[in-house]
C-alpha cells in the first residue's frame, strides 16, 4: 500500500506521486500503466481523484489516455509541457528527472526600447534586462532563449550577474511579480542564427514559443522568446468541450 500525505490536495499529491515514478522510469515509453482500479486499491483513493490526477499528467504530455484500453506513457523521448502550463523550462526539464542548466550570453540592465516602452508601459528612460541564454537537460542544449524583464520587476540592488538560474525561481525567492495569465504564439522556425558556440552559423529548426507574462496585477513583465529544438522539447495542448 502507497501513503500520501495531507499537505495538499489529493489528486496533486497522486500525480505527484506518479511523476515521481515516471521520473524514476519506472514505466517505459509507450507502456500501459496501473488501471484506474489498481490505483484507487493501491493508493486508496476515489476514482474521481485518480481521474483528476492522470487527467492532470495527460495535460503534461505524459501520458496518453486512450478511452477503453486504459493509460499509457507517451510514445515520444524528449522532454514534456503543457502549453496552458505557466512553469518555468528548468521546472519542466527537472520534472523529467533530469537536471536543468544554463549558459548564458548576455545579462545586460540597459535603456528599454520604443517598442519595450510600449509592450511594458514604461516611461521614456526606463530600464530593461536583456538576458540571452541557453538551457540545457543533462548537459543537452534544448533551447536558446531570449527574455526581456522591465527592471521594476527586480529589487533595487538587483545586479544582472546575480541571475543563474529560473527567472521565475528568482523572482519568487525575491517578492517579485508572480506569472498568473500568458499570451502566447507558437510557430516553427528555421534558422542559422538563433544558436551560438557550437551551433553558431547551423540551419536547424525550431519551434519558436513567443509569449508575454502578466502578473497577478494585469501588468506585463516578461516577454520571452524560447527556441525550442525540434524533437528536444514535446509540447502538449488539452482541448476539452
Amino acid at each position: 500500500m502507497t501513503a500520501i500525505g495531507a499537505a495538499v490536495s489529493l489528486p496533486q499529491q497522486l500525480a505527484d506521486a506518479l511523476r515521481a515514478r515516471i521520473r524514476a522510469k519506472e514505466w517505459a515509453p509507450g507502456e500501459k500503466l496501473p488501471t484506474e482500479a489498481e490505483l484507487v486499491a493501491a493508493y486508496e483513493l476515489s476514482r474521481a481523484t485518480v481521474r483528476q490526477a492522470i487527467k492532470d499528467l495527460e495535460s503534461q504530455g505524459l501520458v496518453v489516455v486512450r478511452h477503453g484500453r486504459g493509460t499509457f506513457m507517451s510514445p515520444h523521448g524528449g522532454i514534456h509541457a503543457g502549453m496552458q502550463e505557466l512553469t518555468s523550462i528548468s521546472s519542466s526539464i527537472a520534472e523529467m528527472g533530469l537536471t536543468p542548466s544554463m549558459k548564458y550570453r548576455r545579462r545586460t540592465i540597459r535603456s528599454a526600447n520604443d517598442d519595450e516602452l510600449v509592450e511594458f508601459d514604461l516611461e521614456r528612460g526606463a530600464k530593461v534586462l536583456d538576458i540571452q541564454r541557453k538551457i540545457l537537460a543533462d548537459g543537452v542544449v534544448v533551447a536558446y532563449s531570449y527574455d526581456i524583464l522591465p527592471r521594476w520587476a527586480f529589487p533595487e540592488t538587483f545586479k544582472a550577474s546575480q541571475l543563474r538560474g529560473s527567472v521565475f525561481g528568482y523572482l519568487a525567492e525575491h517578492n517579485g511579480p508572480r506569472p498568473t495569465r500568458a499570451v502566447a504564439e507558437v510557430h516553427a522556425v528555421r534558422s542559422d542564427i538563433i544558436g551560438w558556440d557550437d551551433d553558431e552559423g547551423e540551419d536547424k529548426l525550431y519551434v519558436l514559443l513567443d509569449q508575454l507574462q502578466y502578473d497577478d496585477h494585469g501588468r506585463p513583465f516578461m516577454h520571452s522568446r524560447s527556441f525550442f529544438l525540434e524533437g528536444k522539447f514535446n509540447f502538449t495542448v488539452i482541448r476539452t468541450h
